[in-house]
């Protein structure tokens, strides 16, 4: 039975690529594949014909035979019936023809060695390596084991990231970074983390990962520059072969001297730390500042057409703006007594009931240290002589806003 520590998993899809079988289904959130019904396949239970059976075979032969399901399509009529029963809906009838059903495990381990990062397995015989990252304490932002690629400096908004040689390891700009989280979703090796969240990864599609061989001069720098071994050398010609999915780091790219290798990669939508929460329309946005002067936890700054500064009163002569705490996290993951924690809060939105991220607060933890206002990317969190609540500026998602706001402007998203 193949297992995957999915906590490791860097959500590359070379395992999904090389199942012959089709049996594995990579996503930025889950990993779909057969599990054997813990060695007691219900597909080959209910086929009628035999199509699919389950046949004992030597993994190793250090370890006790291991169970896996075969297929003879000559038997099978295409019924579904194997579809119908599979609890992890891998199953699945195509009707290409001699493989007119998918998504059943042989074992044929090709998703084992291709793993970059270790972390599939075959209990007993090869166990997943455990890559888990304790991000306890490491700060707002925290970079491990970069490999240099570079990927994650173009699609910061903000230009806080840069890496001064490539292979080398990326720095990042505190005072300019705003906790989005687009570096660390974007990162192909799990080397970036933002306010101490494990992300959840930008999806990709390698669109076309061309190698000209008349140009190579076989240095085989890729091969040595690939952090996962996907790129593999023909010693014959002096050449290489580049894999159909990688992680997609580019970094064989970058390295070439002879411009060899050409990689385009279509990425899906990040997801940065307001993309979720508290949702703002700027076109409906009148500047009054009754939501700022509703939160109870002064999560939000505006400023009105008058000049005024809400919640504090103060007469400015700063253009009409509206600023809020996103919960990006920065805050709770520098706060060294635990007084501000990101928790989550249930909300219907669209019919539909979902958690959202909500920062929490416990004064009586509270040192006033102050490493929270620095840490703050948006300026929204402050120290007060308030007893009670020593620190503001942190948002709670307690809706008084949604329901301050006269013109609709700020809406659960």
């Amino acid at each position: 039975m193949i297992v995957f520590n999915e906590d490791g998993c860097i959500k590359c899809g070379a395992c999904q690529g090389t199942c012959p079988t089709s049996t594995i289904t990579v996503t930025p959130t889950y990993i779909q594949h057969c599990d054997m019904c813990g060695q007691d396949p219900k597909c080959a239970e209910v086929c009628p014909e035999g199509a699919l059976k389950v046949e004992m075979f030597t993994v190793d032969e250090n370890a006790l035979d291991q169970p896996r399901l075969t297929f003879n399509s000559s038997l099978c009529t295409s019924c579904g019936k194997c579809e119908e029963v599979c609890p992890q809906e891998t199953c699945v009838v195509v009707g290409k023809p001699n493989m007119e059903v998918e998504g059943f495990c042989v074992m044929c381990k090709k998703c084992v060695e291709i793993c970059p990062v270790q972390v599939i397995g075959i209990p007993g015989i090869v166990e997943p390596k455990d890559c888990a990252i304790d991000l306890e304490g490491k700060g707002a932002t925290y970079i491990v084991n970069c490999v240099g690629c570079g990927t994650c400096v173009e699609p910061c908004p903000v230009d806080a990231i840069t890496l001064d040689k490539v292979g080398g390891t990326i720095s990042i700009d505190e005072n300019v970074c705003i906790k989005c989280g687009v570096c660390s979703q974007t990162c192909p090796w799990n080397a970036v983390f933002i306010s101490e969240k494990y992300p959840v990864k930008r999806e990709k599609d390698i669109i076309d990962f061309a190698f000209d061989s008349t140009s190579c001069i076989g240095c085989n720098t890729c091969v040595e520059a690939c952090p996962g071994n996907f790129i593999k050398t023909i010693g014959s010609n002096l050449t290489i072969e580049v894999p159909d999915i990688c992680a997609a780091c580019g970094l064989c790219v970058k390295v070439c001297p002879t411009d060899s290798l050409d990689l385009v990669v279509k990425w899906g939508e990040a997801h940065p730390a307001d993309a979720e929460g508290l949702g703002y329309d700027a076109e409906k946005c009148e500047f009054i500042g009754a939501c700022a002067n509703k939160c109870p936890t002064e999560a939000i700054r505006v400023v009105t057409k008058t000049g005024m500064a809400c919640p504090s009163l103060v007469q400015t002569d700063e253009d009409p703006s509206f600023v809020n705490c996103i919960r990006c996290g920065a805050c709770a993951a520098v706060c060294p007594e635990g007084a501000l924690t990101v928790g989550s809060i249930e909300k219907m939105i669209d019919g539909k009931l979902v958690m959202r991220d909500r920062i929490e607060f416990n004064p009586s933890k509270c040192t006033k240290c102050g490493d929270c206002e620095t840490a703050c990317p948006y300026n929204m969190i402050h120290l007060t002589d308030d007893e009670k609540l020593p620190v503001k500026g942190f948002c709670t998602l307690c809706g008084q806003c949604i329901e301050a706001c006269p013109e609709h402007a700020l809406y659960d998203k």
